[in-house]
């Protein structure tokens, strides 16, 4: 039961059956017949339509750049996403999907029909009963494209909500975590080493039980 758990949390069956996927912890880059270029994040999965010029994000996160003035079309389950020449990063969350507009324009269509247009440096949520307002975000947030993950003052307990997204199995941290902050850029290609670069500067400590089983816990005074 066990392995079987672990195996369904890296590669669920929607994500086996789709044209193309990634494993936890995985990051892969596709290019498209018409010089578009095609990233996937972690636990990722899309259907590609190329008699449509469609991608369908099944689950996860995406980023596509369209550099020719075709157009290309991300279906979400909350909406779709037209690209030309631009370059967008979506990421499907359980309540809504979050589109970042890295470069150029792209238009933003609901479930209802209602079109929005996103600007390079601006994101916005779009849910079921439509699209938020659009705000300002920084690139870094999307250093995952280059296999980095990065912190400003963040809060420990979001970083590492970010961080277990790419680390199979369990990653759980006392609550009294929570509250800490850390800065800095973390290479994604070893999320063992983030773990020890942080029982490193901060004050906590990595217990792992296995591999796939890691519990962090304030650090034990010296008696």
């Amino acid at each position: 039961l066990p392995t079987a758990w672990l195996l369904s949390r890296q590669l669920p069956i929607d994500v086996w059956r789709a044209d193309l996927h990634t494993a936890t912890g995985e990051r892969k880059r596709v290019p498209l017949l018409d010089g578009s270029s095609l990233q996937l994040n972690t636990a990722s999965a899309v259907d590609v339509d190329t008699a449509r010029r469609r991608v369908t994000l099944v689950e996860g996160e995406m980023a596509l750049t369209v550099p020719g003035a075709g157009t290309l079309t991300v279906q979400t389950r909350y909406g779709q996403v037209i690209v030309s020449q631009a370059e967008v990063c979506v990421r499907q969350l359980s309540s809504g999907c979050l589109v970042s507009v890295l470069k150029g324009a792209v238009q933003v269509q609901d479930l209802r029909g209602q079109v929005a247009t996103l600007q390079g440096g601006q994101q916005a949520r779009l849910q079921a009963s439509g699209m938020g307002a659009a705000v300002g975000f920084d690139a870094l947030q999307l250093g995952w494209r280059d296999g980095v993950l990065t912190a400003q003052n963040q809060l420990l307990g979001d970083f590492l909500r970010e961080l277990e997204r790419y680390r199979p199995g369990v990653l759980r941290w006392d609550p009294s975590l929570e509250a800490l902050r850390v800065t800095g850029s973390f290479q994604l290609a070893d999320t063992d080493r983030i773990l020890a670069l942080l029982a490193s500067t901060m004050p906590l400590q990595v217990q792992s039980r296995t591999q796939y089983w890691v519990t962090l816990t304030p650090r034990k005074s010296a008696a």
